[in-house]
């Protein structure tokens, strides 16, 4: 077995591939697919199914694409109110890999409809895949979803499916979560790209808590704000996104279709250095530096994903990054890109 693990800074997002023999999985792919489809095709490995932990909040993910694309059909839970094509998963089930077993194991809490899988060699349990569920040093919060079930309710939930389940996996079992440091889905997310469930039980502050009133106060306190696009993430997870192999390349703007759009009330956001931004820019415009690690994150606090937007660059390179980056948590509406020095020479 072989597990490559994929990353995207600024989201701080873990999505992998696992291996076994020339049979492979996808968990929690990210929007932009290609380079899982390079890794299959440079490995030789045929992709058998696309799992999802659960309906992503922070990210818009990738998994109706590479379903086109692959032919492998998408699993989730059952729980989960998907309206795409998908098969369901119930706790206990076990789906063969080459010569290694993967069992569900449902963890809601984090979501309602949460799962975790556990990757058995030679009948003994050696790998978690444990999504949003449980972190290097956390856990996932319990807030994320705009649903009747109450955050209070879903912390009990989180407490059972941690302490219940989890926790009674052999200490050696390694770990590998859905997100790292920076993530907006936990508190204090370790930076390690991966943890074993005994170093998680001896260090991860949350599983210090194993009082369930304690544990469920402790989760519902002092939650960081979450960002307004969140709800909207899931909502296009749940239906699936469209692919961004369809979409096209974002268009350098000519100064006279700018000025139009301006007029037409599109939000402008200048992707260029704070400095840069400050010598000059365009009235009205939202400055939020692409090569900042927490572009995406500030642009889906900031950023009204309704409106068309148009780009404000130093070149064509910014532009397509920021197109990417922007699509990952699910604003397309690109109307395309001012080169700022066309800017500049309206002034």
């Amino acid at each position: 077995m072989h597990i490559e693990r994929f990353f995207v800074p600024g989201l701080a997002h873990a999505s992998y591939v696992v291996a076994s023999g020339r049979e492979a999985v996808v968990v929690d792919p990210e929007r932009n697919v290609e380079g899982y489809l390079d890794y299959l095709a440079k490995n030789g490995l045929e992709l058998r199914y696309i799992f999802l932990t659960h309906p992503h909040a922070d990210f818009v993910a990738g998994h109706a694409e590479l379903s086109a694309r692959s032919g492998a059909p998408i699993l989730l839970s059952k729980t989960a109110p998907a309206t795409f094509p998908h098969g369901d998963l119930k706790d206990g089930d076990r789906i063969t890999l080459g010569t290694v077993e993967i069992e569900i194991i449902t963890t809601p809490g984090h979501s309602p409809d949460s799962i975790c899988l556990c990757l058995f060699e030679s009948g003994a349990p050696v790998a978690l895949f444990s999504g949003d569920t449980l972190f290097a040093g956390d856990i996932g919060r319990p807030d994320l979803r705009d649903l009747e079930v109450g955050t209070r309710e879903l912390a009990s939930m989180l407490y059972d499916s941690l302490f219940h389940k989890l926790l009674r996996l052999p200490p050696e079992v390694r770990v590998y979560p859905g997100h790292g440091a920076g993530s907006l889905c936990g508190r204090q997310i370790s930076s390690a790209p991966f943890t074993t469930i005994g170093q998680e039980a001896a260090s991860n502050w949350a599983l210090q808590l194993n009082d369930r009133t304690r544990f469920i106060e402790a989760m519902v306190a002092n939650l960081p704000e979450r960002p307004p696009y969140f709800a909207r993430s899931v909502a296009i997870n749940l239906r699936g996104a469209p692919f961004l192999s369809d979409r096209p390349k974002v268009v350098r703007l000519q100064l006279s279709d700018f000025k139009a759009l301006e007029q037409e009330g599109v939000i402008i956001l200048d992707v260029r250095p704070p400095a840069l931004f400050g010598e000059a820019h365009a009235a009205d415009s939202v400055n939020i530096g692409v090569a900042s690690p927490s572009f995406s994150l500030w642009c889906g606090f900031f950023v009204d994903p309704d409106p068309p937007i148009s780009l404000v660059v130093e070149d064509e390179v910014e532009a397509e990054r920021a197109q990417l980056d922007l699509a990952r948590i699910g604003f397309d509406r690109i109307a395309g890109y001012l080169v700022a020095e066309d800017l500049q020479a309206r002034e």
